[in-house]
């Protein structure tokens, strides 16, 4: 039987030489596939972060926070879109005198919950306003304004929808930004408050003036109406216009009641008039207001309306039983003082004078209310908590339930009011 042939020492040597070399060749292959997978994977999560990135964007398209504004829009700005809502809630105590001793009615209501959308479209010079608002009995929504404006150079501009007419300072300023919890009676009875409107308007504006006129459905609280006149909707028609002067400072500040982030003083001079038909009654509202900030925290407002109705009743749906010439009139006003940009005590005096002939025989036509209060603002109007007490000696023949007022001819009237706004 054959001897087989054993390997030398240096064959074995060079077989172990042989197997390490493999060895590092397989671990050097290795290590370039786990690096290749690894910048692979490296490279499709940048990708993916860069495109979602451009969906976060700070600057530029994409949703954005700034000056506490939520805001959503297109790379090249034609496209803006800015979310919001207003939640005020309030604690309302009312007390009556009558005859025998005090009625009290107090409790907590949501005055206001609003939200709506506002920005421009295809480009930044046709813009837009869509806002509704809850009821405070009930909490049914109800749209408020729906609106687009175009701008045709810089000094015109067109308006057509749902919007606040041109009339009343008082009622032009948002409920965002008042001094006090609601605005004043004579304003309510005459406006209807916010003072919306159905119609177009034309818009100039340049450094110094500006002015708006306009043509509606009527401005009796005639909005959310169809196309129909009177008597199935409020009014038949209606026209509008409002001139404002500004003698110094910034038209930002004019759209408060508070000298809050006042810079350079202000001065404005408004005027306006509104005329609305409805059946064989005619209304002619006009208004002239004056308002003044300076950089030192004083903010001092003022304004006379006036309305002359040509055949009477007042309402439609309260007639008095006769058809009279009435003129009503109220005035307002008003001076707040900010300290360290929180605090700001306020004052208020406003007389609501009503036609005798359009009331019912025996109710007092004179109503007069002293407000004082203060506001306390955490973060400027965003988040503020204002506290205001009302007082009418001689009550009122007419309610203003929006501002915790209730009818009370004749006879002393208190209101309390404690309220804390949330802007969004």
């Amino acid at each position: 039987m054959a001897q087989s042939t054993q390997p030398s020492e240096q064959e074995l040597s060079d077989q172990i030489r042989a197997l390490e070399t493999q060895v590092r060749q397989l671990q050097t292959t290795q290590q370039n596939l786990d690096s290749a997978a690894v910048d692979d994977t490296v490279e499709r999560v940048l990708h993916d972060a860069d495109r979602r990135s451009k969906l976060m964007a700070v600057n530029g398209a994409g949703i954005n926070w700034s000056n506490g504004k939520l805001t959503i829009q297109s790379d090249t700005g034609d496209f803006l879109l800015h979310p919001w809502m207003q939640f005020q809630f309030r604690l309302a105590v009312n007390a009556l005198d009558t005859s025998d001793d005090y009625s009290v009615e107090n409790g907590f209501e949501v005055r206001r919950l609003k939200f709506g959308v506002d920005g421009n479209a295809f480009s930044p010079k046709l813009t837009y306003a869509f806002i509704w608002a809850t009821s405070r009995n009930g909490g049914g929504v109800s749209l408020e304004e729906a609106w687009a404006r175009y701008a045709i150079t810089k000094e015109w501009s067109v308006l057509g929808g749902q919007f606040k007419g041109p009339f009343a300072h008082e009622s032009i300023v948002s409920s965002k930004r008042l001094l006090a919890a609601d605005r004043t009676i004579g304003d309510d009875y005459f406006t209807g408050g916010d003072d919306f409107v159905q119609g177009v308007a034309a818009i100039y504006s340049v450094d110094q003036w500006r002015a708006l006129g306009s043509l509606h459905d009527g401005a009796r609280n005639n909005f959310n109406q169809d196309f129909q006149d009177f008597p199935t909707n409020n009014a038949t028609w209606g026209a509008a216009g409002r001139v404002e002067y500004k003698f110094m400072g910034d038209w930002k500040n004019y759209d408060d009641f508070t000298a809050l982030s006042t810079k350079n003083d202000l001065l404005v001079v408004g005027a306006a008039a509104d005329y609305t038909e409805a059946g064989d009654t005619t209304f002619l509202l006009h208004t002239i207001d004056a308002q003044y900030e300076n950089g030192q925290g004083l903010g001092i407002y003022g304004a006379f309306i006036g309305r002359y109705t040509k055949n009477g009743p007042v309402s439609p749906t309260t007639p008095t039983g006769a058809v009279n010439d009435l003129y009503d009139f109220s005035f307002v006003a008003q001076c707040a003082y900010l300290f360290e940009n929180n605090w700001e005590p306020f004052v208020r005096y406003d007389l609501l004078n009503l036609d005798q002939d359009g009331l019912a025989a025996g109710s007092e036509n004179i109503v007069h209310t002293f407000t004082a209060g203060v506001n306390y603002y955490m973060q400027g109007h965003d988040s503020k908590f204002t506290l205001d007490f009302m007082y009418l000696p001689n009550g009122t023949p007419v309610s203003d339930e929006g501002a915790d007022i209730l009818t009370n001819n004749g006879n002393t009237e208190f209101v309390f009011r404690a309220q804390y706004q949330l802007l969004l």
